[in-house]
């Protein structure tokens, strides 16, 4: 009696861990698979870890933080050198020099930063 040939393989086997071994399919509309692939783009996830993420009610303050954008990593850089200007400014003073006027120029373009880099409803 000749052996058993080996079981026939069906095609490539998925990739998943243990825990995710099921798949769900899901039917979005144009607008709505836009922006999921946008979402996922913006978080550098895959649009199953963005779905995921939702769906298990992970709250907003929990999901990790989008990439910031080369405008938001000037302004931060921006933000740092004037905080360095306002720490010399301050030993100016301790020194008894007269500083108000530029104090409060630095102080006028810091809260002016300030407002552009404060997280809006929009994100």
């Amino acid at each position: 009696m000749p052996p058993d040939p080996p079981p026939r393989r069906r095609g490539r086997q998925p990739k998943t861990t243990p825990h995710q071994a099921h798949t769900v399919s899901v039917r979005l509309t144009e607008a709505e698979h836009r922006e999921l692939a946008s979402e996922a783009k913006e978080y550098r996830k895959s649009m199953g870890e963005v779905l995921r993420a939702v769906w298990a009610g992970t709250p907003d303050a929990a999901r990790p933080p989008r990439p910031r954008t080369v405008e938001e990593v000037a302004q931060l850089r921006q933000l740092i050198g004037m905080a360095g200007n306002l720490n010399q400014l301050t030993k100016q003073l301790h020194a008894g020099h007269h500083v108000s006027e530029a104090a409060r120029q630095v102080l006028v373009q810091l809260y002016r930063l300030l407002e552009d880099l404060a997280p809006d409803s929009t994100r």
